[in-house]
């Protein structure tokens, strides 16, 4: 098993699912992690999951909404004040589709299209802070948590408001960060990674 005890990782959305799994794991790995969430109650209880898991592991939580690009700045700026390198960024925070046929328009704390919000434009901004910390700490990466379900923007309805569907709304947000990533290679030149669940990884190199 790779010994992680040099990297500082940070990953958002790591209080459920995917995240919390990926973190338990980098735990055991002996990773310094940095912990992401938007409910305090669950982000300290996912800490004491992860020392329970791990005896040794250095990891600290951060709390912020996404669906806030005020607070995602917040995040950001606490985390350069609070972190000397930062070695990967998993950008892995989202909001699902929901069933299919949803037809109720959610809107983010900055009137945005809440999917495109959080699971583009968030990480899009986040990513765009940390890049100094994260060039300052080559060699290191940036992996986005993407999803196989896409859909094509129309940029003359991006937001949606006409013919709104919930389902359509996530698969383009996920497109929007693929094509993030792409243009993330074009700007480092270096390995910029997407993972897509239930397919290898991919990278661009």
């Amino acid at each position: 098993m790779e010994n992680l005890s040099q990297k500082v990782i940070l990953i958002t959305g790591s209080t459920d699912g995917l995240g919390k799994l990926v973190a338990q794991r980098l735990a055991a790995k002996g990773a310094t992690l940095l912990l992401h969430g938007r409910s305090p109650d669950k982000g300290l209880a996912t800490l004491d999951e992860i020392h329970r898991l791990a005896n040794n592991v250095r990891a600290q939580y951060y709390n912020a909404d996404l669906s806030s690009l005020k607070e995602v700045r917040e995040l950001g700026e606490k985390i350069i004040a609070d972190q000397k390198r930062l070695d990967v960024l998993i950008n892995n925070a989202g909001i699902g589709g929901g069933p299919r046929g949803n037809s109720k328009r959610e809107l983010s704390k900055d009137g945005i299209e809440l999917r495109f919000a959080v699971n583009y434009l968030s990480h899009f901004l986040l990513t765009y802070q940390l890049l100094p910390l994260l060039r300052a700490s080559a060699p290191s990466r940036i992996i986005n948590v993407s999803s196989i379900g896409q859909y094509p923007l129309d940029f003359k309805n991006l937001m949606l408001e006409k013919k709104y569907e919930s389902f359509r709304a996530y698969r383009q947000s996920k497109l929007a960060q693929i094509m993030f990533t792409m243009d993330l290679y074009v700007l480092l030149f270096a390995c910029v990674v997407y993972k897509i669940p239930g397919l290898p990884y991919a990278a661009f190199f």
